[in-house]
């Protein structure tokens, strides 16, 4: 009877190191994130923000939803997005270097090939906020590589228009994740 007991004892000894080493170690994300704010950012924070249309490797009802999900993620933070059909209506009014401030963004990755079974999105690219009537960058963002989960949504062929809207919001939050909350002053 003592040798089982014996036996279990020392597996316990052995495994239990392994157990919280695994525990121990620091979660280390794929992908990479770089976020930069210009110096003096609060003597310069707009108020008033365009989102223009995202550009790059998207469809365009995934840059939609995303454009859409980064006018939700200001309004968030408490800026003041300009409605997004102004923003279409009178395209020369705003642009990087106009009187408006401008928020673009290009997309060079957006792999949402497992979006529908996994809930991952993986996304590359960068936004810039400029500054109204200078083409100052005030914010940057890169996503590299980033994955981004709607998975709690991706449940069935029914979902997908949630699913892509949740992706986006999810994305967009990444996207700005440097960005501070505007103040009240």
């Amino acid at each position: 009877m003592k040798r089982p007991l014996g036996r279990l004892v020392a597996a316990v000894a052995l495994a239990a190191p392994l157990a919280f080493a695994g525990c121990s170690g620091t979660l280390r994300y794929p992908g990479t994130e770089t976020f930069t704010l210009a110096p003096g950012y609060d003597g310069k924070r707009p108020a008033d923000v365009c989102v223009l249309a995202v550009s790059g490797s998207v469809s365009a009802e995934a840059g939609a939803a995303l454009r859409e999900g980064l006018r939700a993620r200001l309004l968030e933070l408490r800026y003041a997005p300009v409605r997004l059909d102004e923003v279409d209506r009178k395209p020369g009014d705003y642009r990087p270097g106009g009187k408006n401030s401008v928020l673009e963004i290009n997309v060079t990755k957006w792999n949402d090939e497992s979006l529908y079974g996994d809930g991952t999105l993986r996304v590359s690219g960068e936004v810039r906020l400029f500054g109204g009537g200078s083409l100052d960058v005030l914010y940057h963002g890169k996503l590299e590589d980033v994955p981004v989960q709607a998975s709690f949504v991706a449940r069935t062929t029914e979902s997908r228009p949630t699913t892509l809207n949740q992706a986006a919001a999810e994305a967009a939050l990444r996207f700005l994740h440097g960005l501070p909350v505007k103040g009240d002053g």
